[in-house]
Order: structure tokens, then sequence, then C-alpha cells
């Protein structure tokens, strides 16, 4: 029966999620609120038709895996290389500003030193799914502030996992671990430059004369091996489907590829969005000590992230930056496994977790509301000064 079940669970999941997508698109607000949405509602918060699982978790990864894939495959690698240097300030600035403020929070509202640590790594690695969905819906992917805010979730995310490393590794052994960050900073670097040495033998390359099936099968096997290669030394799928995404740019519209890895994602990406939304436990947030604590605990996670997207990427004209800056905001699912990893060591207690709960609640939603608005300002400008 089990299987029976989770198809059950599938269809409330993809029923709601297109339900609520058709009223977000209505109410002309960005589908992915409402996706979220349609978690929360038949989620274990109010109706108690779905319910947290391997299956439903992979297949929710998977979601993100294939949306970051698809997101991947319109964005050409010599586009992200172009604004390396802001996309590199954005995610330094990005990690540094908000570590830094919920960590002295923290200390403030008399945590102790290892929670306070946790709470600054909780606010540092930013969600990029809720965002890149955003920026596909409104067709401005190609957009340098767009390449900025990809580009630095790949470095945000290297970066993230280092201040990770360093967290955990004192809250487990009382030190440092110096090795495993040394080596998690190599495989990274070495990932991510493998990545733009194969971009140009792949552009290169007859798919069609390769003993494949398809270069449509050839594809998926790509961009599922790399996100897999990623996840194996210690980074999100997602970065490698990105960069598996970016691997076939150029060759996409030779093969025709788009159309049915977006079908993939269309099935797929909602579930993602849907899971996000079963996850959240609404019931932690009534607490008053959290609804206080977790409102300046998000204002801090989105200064620090609207500060360092807006003074890294400020080359790119004040609109650009501040746009750059909201999208770097979401902390999504991130957040809570950092969370999480503390409540498991003990170094976090439960009204803690609340805390960083609420902080992921409200930036998750607070990003694609913002950035609708903030995108049409945007392009209102690139349109008069064309």
């Amino acid at each position: 029966m089990h299987g029976a079940e989770h198809l059950l669970e599938i269809f409330y999941l993809l029923l709601a999620a297109q339900v609520m997508a058709f009223v977000f698109k209505r109410l002309n607000q960005p589908v992915v609120i409402g996706e979220v949405l349609a978690g929360v509602l038949v989620g274990p918060a109010l109706l108690g038709l779905v319910h947290e699982g391997e299956v439903l978790e992979f297949l929710a990864e998977l979601g993100a895996v294939f949306l970051l894939f698809m997101v991947g495959l319109e964005t050409r690698l010599r586009d992200i290389l172009a604004v390396g240097k802001e996309a590199f300030l954005v995610a330094v600035l990005g990690v540094v500003l908000p570590f830094l403020g919920g960590y002295l929070y923290g200390l403030q509202i008399g945590f102790e030193t290892l929670p306070a640590l946790f709470l600054g790594t909780a606010l540092v690695a930013t969600s990029v799914g809720i965002t890149a969905r955003v920026l596909q819906e409104l067709g401005v992917l190609s957009r340098p502030y767009s390449r900025i805010i990809l580009g630095a979730a790949v470095i945000d995310d290297v970066l993230g996992l280092i201040v990770l490393a360093v967290v955990n590794g004192v809250a487990e052994t009382g030190q440092v671990e110096v090795g495993a960050i040394t080596r998690l900073i190599v495989l990274s670097v070495v990932f991510v430059g493998l990545a733009v040495f194969l971009s140009t033998l792949i552009a290169r390359l007859p798919v069609e004369r390769l003993p494949v099936g398809s270069p449509l099968g050839f594809a998926l096997t790509l961009g599922v091996g790399m996100a897999a290669l990623a996840a194996s030394i210690g980074l999100a799928p997602i970065v490698g489907a990105f960069l598996g995404g970016m691997l076939l740019s150029e060759v996409r519209e030779k093969y025709r590829l788009e159309e049915p890895i977006f079908a993939i994602e269309s099935f797929l990406a909602p579930l993602f969005f849907a899971m996000v939304g079963v996850r959240l436990e609404l019931s932690a947030l009534a607490n008053p000590v959290v609804l206080v604590a977790g409102t300046v605990v998000t204002v801090i996670a989105i200064l620090g992230k609207v500060l360092g997207g807006f003074l890294g990427a400020l080359t790119q004209g004040v609109r650009s930056a501040l746009t750059v800056g909201v999208g770097m905001a979401p902390r999504g699912e991130v957040g809570l496994i950092v969370a999480a990893l503390g409540l498991k060591a003990g170094a976090v207690n439960e009204e803690e977790y609340a805390i960083v709960l609420f902080m992921v609640v409200f930036t998750t939603l607070f990003a694609p509301f913002a950035l609708k608005p903030l995108i049409a300002w945007t392009e209102r400008e690139r349109a008069a000064k064309e």
C-alpha cells in the first residue's frame, strides 16, 4: 500500500500547488509563493494530508536539481564569468555581514557562544531555488543582475559550507578541523574548475555520435551526474546541477534540449516548493519570545544580504544592485539544516531552533514578493536607457 499512499500524497501536493499557483498568478503575485503555501495547506500545519518522508524528500530534492539544471541550461558560462568580480564580492559580503549580525545579536540576547555561532551560520547560505524560480518566471535570467545572483550563489554555497564546517567542528570536537576545511576548499575549487574546463569541450562535442540513446539522455545523465558529484564532495546538489546545465547551454538549441527538460522541471519543481511549506512547523512560531527575536533575526538576515548584494553589485547601478541584494535574501531549507545540526549536537535548544525557523519562513516569503516589483522597476530603467 505504500506506493498508493505516496502517489496520493504526490497528487495532493501537485493539485494544491497548481491551484495556488493559478490563484497567485491571477493576483499578479509570484507563483512560487502559492506553491509554498500549498504545502502549508496540505501539510501537518493545516489539513494533514501530506507528511514528511524519504520518498517525498527525495522527489523534492530532485525538483530543486531540475530547476537549477534548467536555469543553468539558460545561462552561458561566459556570461557568468563576465560578472565574476561582482559575484565574488556579493558572495563574500553576503556571508560576512549576516554571520556577524546573527552572531552579535545572539550574544546580545543571552545566547552562549556556540548557539550564537550557529545562529550566525544559519544566516549565511542563500537558498537560490526560490530566487531562480522568480527570475525564470519573469524571463530575466539573461540580465546581468540575474547572472550575478547565480554566480554568487555558487560561491556563497562554498563559503557557507566552510563556515558550517568550522562551527560544526567546534561543536563536536571543541576545535577547528583544519584538515577537513582544507579538503573541502580544494575539492570545491577543483569541481568548479572542472566545469569550466569541460564547457569548452562539450560545446564542440558531437553528441549524436556518442554511444548514447539520445542527446536528451546524455543531457539528463550529465545533469544528474554533476549533481551527484557535487553532493559527494559536500556541496549542494543544485550547484552541480546548475553547472551541468551551463555545460550544455552552448548546445541546447542544436539538440532541442529546453522543451523536454522544462517538462520534467514543471512536474518536479512544484513538489520542491510545496515540500518547503510541508516542513514549516507553524506552531513553533507562536512563542512570544520567538516572535520578537525571530523578527529581529529576520531583519538582520535580510539587511545583511541586501547590503552585501548592493555593495558588491553597485557597479551595475543602484536598481540592479538592490535587485541582487534582495535576490540573495531567501534562506530556505539551508538555514534549517544548519539549525538542525546545532540541535543534534546539543549546541542549540528548541527555542533557538524556532527563531531560525521564523527567519527561514519570512525570508523565503519576503524575497519573491519584493523581487517582482523591484525587477519591474529595474527593467523600466533598462528600457528607458535603450
